[in-house]
Formats: C-alpha cells, structure tokens, sequence
C-alpha cells in the first residue's frame, strides 16, 4: 500500500505540546515522538511518502478547527533527516502540502491519503484514511472517508461539499455567522456551486465578479423566499449577513485556493517523485543521529 501523509499535522501537535524555541533541541521530547511514530510506520506494509508545505503556503487561513503550519525550521530539518534514515521518501510542496497530498491521490502516485482531518476532500482527493494518530498501528480510530460514497447520496457532489464548507465555515475563511452545516445543505439542493464553479474555472477574473455579483443577488433571494422550500423557512437573517456583512462572499481568493491550487502539476509542472517507494532503513546512520540530537 502507497500512502503519503502531510508533516503538518505531526509538527503542529508537537510545537503546541512543546515550546517553539526548544523545539528539536535536546530538551523536549518531539523527536523522540517522531521516532517512535516513524519506527512504528516502518514495521507496517507500507509505502509511505510524506509531504511539507512550502514556501508558498498560504499563511491566511482562519479556521482553528484544523492542524497547520510551517513549523521550526530545526524541527523540519531533523524531521527530513529521519525520514532519509528510515528509507521514507519526501518533498517540500511548491504551496499547501493538503492540496499536493489530493494531486498524488488523484494522479495514481499513492493508494491512500492519511489525515487527522477530512479537508483534503475540499482539494479533489477521492478519498482519505483519517486517524488522530497519524499512520497509527492499532487501526482502532481509523476511518474511512470517500467522496464517490458522498456523491452516489442523495443530492450531494463534490462541489456540493464545497459549497457547504464555504458557507458554513472552512481552512480559508470563518463562513457566514450563523450558517450551520444543516441549512448550508439544504442550500446546495438548489445547484448553486453548478454556476458558480463553473464560471470561477472558466471566466476571466472581470467577468467572474460580474457574476459574482448576480450570483449574490440570486442567493439573496432564495434565502429570504425558498422557493423550492428545500431550507423549510425562509433565511432572513442569513440573507442580512450576505448582504451587508459579508459583502465578498464568496471570496474569489478562497474558491481559487480549492479549484486552482498551487501543487506540483502546476503550469504544465512534474512531480518530484514517479513512484512512491521506500527502502531499508540506514541503521548505523540512525544510531549516530539518535546519539547527536537525543543522547541515546
């Protein structure tokens, strides 16, 4: 089994877990944590390939729900040092390591994606081992999340996903005060995300905010008369928000954050890597790089 995981996750519990400033150092304990995680994955039948945000990670998301960030660069370096020495393979993405973790996916490159949350389906991914332990060996809090199982249910696709996450709160932006996840579906059922996405992937960026625009209006007006009653009430307060609150959404910037991300694929780009393979761990280099950073 090929799997690729992004270090985000792993980095961002230690570094809350441990002070910023000793991180890697000697005197916490985060590489001993990633030693064991990695001795373990390197006992399973797996493939692994793990993936770090670059340079261009978009440092502007809002949501507090999620695991983020660019962690300390010693912590990294150390953390790509091990991953040499056990025989795993891994690259730095150009941008958002979630959406290059959706590319490997999509392109074949892995047979699975190995999250602690599920957001990576936002960037096209077809479907996602979450465990809050990463790669953890017990399987015990593993779970399976696919999106043709969301697509074959009633009235939901992927951009039905989308669309929910963007107006009931998501990596990039808060939602719309109010939105809860249940009316954000029952707004889906009226086919907004259709002309919306549509014309966010085809239209130069004048026209799109012209339709933007319209599109708004005929948001507004379904949310204050339901006509289809699919929401059951009318949303007047919602409708308020979009209008005088909200006055973007949805923001252009967001939606070509999810449907045109920066990934390796990029402008006609390759990825780093044709095959997913890992090798034999390099024993006498992981003794000499427990006894410099852990005093083992």
């Amino acid at each position: 089994l090929r799997c690729s995981a992004t270090t985000s996750a792993w980095v961002y519990s230690l570094t809350n877990a441990f002070s910023w400033h000793i991180a890697s150092t000697g005197k916490s304990n985060d590489m001993q944590i990633i030693f064991s995680q990695l001795t373990a994955i390197s006992q399973m039948l797996l493939h692994p390939h793990f993936i770090f945000n670059g340079p261009n990670w978009l440092s502007f998301r809002q949501s507090k729900d999620h695991l983020h960030g660019i962690g300390p660069p010693l912590l990294e370096k150390h953390f790509q040092e091990l991953l040499g020495m056990f025989g795993f393979s891994w690259h730095m993405a150009p941008g958002e390591a979630e959406a290059e973790l959706a590319y490997f996916h999509l392109y074949g490159l892995v047979n699975a994606v190995v999250m602690p949350y599920n957001n990576v389906l936002l960037f096209g991914a077809p479907s996602i081992l979450r465990s809050i332990q990463p790669l953890s060996g017990t399987y015990g809090d593993v779970e399976l999340y696919k999106v043709d199982a969301l697509e074959n249910s009633p009235s939901l696709e992927w951009g039905d996903l989308l669309l929910i996450a963007l107006m009931s709160g998501v990596d990039y932006n808060m939602g719309l005060p109010g939105c809860t996840t249940d009316i954000s579906h029952r707004v889906a059922r009226y086919g907004f995300r259709r002309t919306l996405f549509q014309a966010a992937a085809t239209n130069l960026f004048a026209e799109f905010m012209e339709f933007h625009t319209k599109w708004r209006r005929d948001l507004f007006d379904m949310l204050e008369r339901d006509p289809q009653h699919h929401l059951g009430q009318g949303q007047y307060e919602l409708a308020r928000v979009i209008d005088e609150e909200c006055t973007e959404f949805p923001d252009p910037t967001v939606l070509a954050t999810y449907l045109l991300p920066l990934t390796s694929w990029s402008d006609g780009g390759q990825p780093p890597v044709t095959e997913v393979m890992s090798c034999q761990p390099d024993l006498a280099a992981l003794s000499a790089f427990c006894s410099r950073t852990m005093g083992w």
